[in-house]
């Protein structure tokens, strides 16, 4: 196996701005992919969860936090947090604008050292090979959590919650939430370009799809306020990088009706059988990250999401009486008192809505059908908690007897039909009532 270390006689002469413009994608390209801990996780095996140790340290040692906190301070004239989760944060904005002026900086230095070079053939081969597994590793963590389905979720404090509350971040996660089949073909659509990525033969195939859904989603960032607009963004940079040594075979394939010539993508290697090889390698190392992402994401779904069992007292609960230290409260929706539904959604997770539709979440409920008692914890508190005594006269009907900071509380409630809200029970119709507008 003889791996391409010159320049071949018949190579190409790049042009001076193509060998610029690749000096400087080299540089902004490779260390965003180094400096992002969601490529890095993804390259491990997929997942948050047990990695975030490793992702805490790959943070600290490629983040360049010295020289961000150093640019906000100075540049900027802002101080960093201590908490760098990915997002759109300070941070990041910092982030980006050092491996810009990085970029800027390094190009015209490597320019002058390396004048005499007439192109990049073999080092464009491995840069390309790296980017496509950095951008396919991406595709497949957010094509898994769509397949799953496990990134779009509607809680079920959103069928009581006004739609004037929602962030239009909930409005889009509702919205995809709201049909399994259309999630699971988003998902499906970005594993796809992430699998014809790690072929070398359908790479270009797999970067033209991958820019398609990836301009999608950074519209859908951009418009809806999703916090992932910086990464996404530069996703898309990533597959156009990709299609930007073929771009003129596409603009004259979809342009014109000439015959496009072959391309002329240089092997990794000199011989035909160290090639295969490599193509081998490749599609085995793409198809293990593959089935990491879906295993990982398959276990967060049979624990925590949708596919976890649904606690005994899952549903939404309307309060029909509430009273405290033995005063009943009328239903006044000025009463900041009185409960006016409780949800007890999957994970134990519970949630009061107020009489002014005010949602208070962050509790945890645990229950003890047995002894007849339900413990309410707060997840932002863990010294509070509050005890009840619970009882079930009918499937539908709850009483809660107990204690709560300080006043005591008795609430009887009754358990909503979910198929009462059109959202979860319309359906799919081949035929419909033209008048249908809502």
């Amino acid at each position: 196996m003889t791996l391409r270390t010159g320049t071949s006689p018949n190579a190409p002469r790049w042009s001076g701005a193509a060998r610029g413009a690749f000096r400087f994608a080299f540089v902004y390209a490779g260390s965003y992919c180094l400096t992002t801990p969601q490529i890095f996780l993804t390259l491990r095996g997929g997942g948050l969860g047990h990695q975030q140790e490793a992702a805490d340290a790959w943070a600290k040692l490629w983040s360049m936090r010295p020289v961000r906190k150093w640019v906000a301070a100075h540049v900027f004239d802002k101080e960093l947090g201590e908490r760098f989760d990915g997002g759109d944060d300070l941070n990041a904005w910092v982030g980006q604008f050092c491996q810009l002026a990085g970029a800027a900086a390094a190009t015209p230095i490597w320019s002058l050292l390396d004048r005499r070079r007439t192109n990049y053939e073999t080092l464009d081969s491995w840069f390309r090979l790296v980017v496509r597994f950095c951008l396919a590793g991406q595709m497949f963590s957010y094509g898994a959590a769509k397949a799953i389905p496990l990134q779009f979720q509607v809680p079920l404090t959103k069928l009581v919650e006004p739609f004037g509350n929602f962030s239009p971040m909930s409005v889009l996660w509702s919205q995809a939430g709201s049909s399994k089949p259309y999630q699971v073909l988003l998902g499906c659509a970005e594993i796809t370009g992430g699998l014809l990525l790690i072929l070398p033969r359908t790479a270009t195939l797999g970067a033209l799809l991958c820019a398609m859904e990836l301009t999608q989603v950074f519209i859908l960032n951009m418009t809806f306020d999703v916090p992932v607009k910086i990464h996404s963004f530069h996703l898309l940079l990533l597959s156009l990088v990709l299609l930007a040594p073929e771009s003129a075979r596409l603009a004259q394939a979809f342009l014109s009706n000439e015959t496009v010539a072959p391309s002329l993508r240089q092997e990794l290697f000199r011989t035909p059988g160290a090639n295969r090889i490599a193509t081998a390698a490749q599609v085995a190392a793409g198809l293990w990250l593959l089935r990491a992402q879906l295993r990982n994401d398959w276990t967060v779904w049979k624990t925590y999401g949708g596919g976890r069992e649904k606690p005994e007292l899952y549903g939404i609960w309307n309060v029909d009486e509430f009273s405290v230290d033995g005063k009943q409260h009328a239903p006044l929706t000025t009463d900041e008192k009185r409960w006016r539904r409780v949800v007890f959604d999957s994970a134990d997770a519970v949630t009061i809505q107020r009489m002014d539709d005010s949602l208070d979440g962050g509790y945890v409920a645990s229950v003890d059908t047995e002894s007849h008692s339900m413990t309410l914890l707060k997840m932002a508190d863990p010294k509070w908690n509050a005890h009840f005594t619970l009882q079930r006269p009918a499937d539908d009907l709850l009483t809660l007897d107990g204690e709560v900071d300080g006043q005591r509380l008795r609430v009887r409630l009754h358990r909503m039909n979910l198929a009462t809200f059109p959202l979860v029970d319309r359906g799919f119709h081949w035929v419909q009532d033209n008048s249908y507008m809502v």
